[in-house]
C-alpha cells in the first residue's frame, strides 16, 4: 500500500498581470472575491477536487492569464 497523495493545490493571482476584470469571481465564486477596485482576493488554503475544477475554469477564463494553480507535493 503506497503513501497517500499529499499534493496541495492553491489558486494564486499574479497582481502585476491582473487588470481587475473580475471574471474570476463569477467563475470561481466562493474561492475568489473582489476588492473595492475589482481585483481578486483568492482563498489562502488548499483546494479540494471540486474547488480545483472551479478554479481551473477561472484560470482558463482569465483574459490576462493572471490566475494560476500552484500545485506542490508535500
Amino acid at each position: 500500500m503506497g503513501a497517500p497523495d499529499r499534493t496541495s493545490t492553491r489558486l494564486r493571482v499574479d497582481p502585476v498581470a491582473c487588470d481587475g476584470v473580475g471574471m474570476c469571481a463569477h467563475l470561481a465564486a466562493g474561492l475568489v472575491r473582489l476588492d473595492s477596485w475589482g481585483y481578486p482576493i483568492v482563498a489562502e488554503r488548499d483546494l479540494d477536487a471540486r474547488e480545483q475544477r472551479r478554479a481551473g475554469q477561472a484560470v482558463a477564463g482569465c483574459p490576462r492569464r493572471a490566475l494560476f494553480l500552484d500545485r506542490r507535493d508535500g
